[in-house]
């Protein structure tokens, strides 16, 4: 079984929406996020909390990945690592999946 068969693979047109309650720091070697209401914190690389910001406006699954692909066209592979991030995200309940 390959890595990416354990996570969801979710519909282009389906939309990420950040989740309220949480508190953001920046420290050296990642991002922090912290449940404003239990204390629960979640550690976030660079790339998954880009990935998490871009779950801010109107975006669907599809706009994220060819938003990050525009951005970064020399990286292969980038929609499974996009989806294992999302997934990652609501799993950790940092995000709410809205269907199309």
């Amino acid at each position: 079984m390959e890595i990416d068969d354990l996570h969801q693979q979710f519909p282009l047109d389906a939309q990420p929406v950040q989740n309220e309650g949480f508190s953001v720091n920046k420290i050296p070697c990642c991002w922090i996020i912290t449940n404003d209401e239990d204390g629960k914190r979640i550690k976030l690389n660079d790339s998954s909390m880009l990935i998490w910001q871009l779950c801010e406006a109107d975006n669907t699954v599809g706009d994220i990945i060819g938003a990050l692909q525009e951005q970064f066209p020399d990286v292969e592979g980038m929609d499974k690592d996009i989806q294992r991030a999302l997934d990652e995200l609501l799993e950790e309940e940092l995000i709410t999946m809205q269907p199309a």
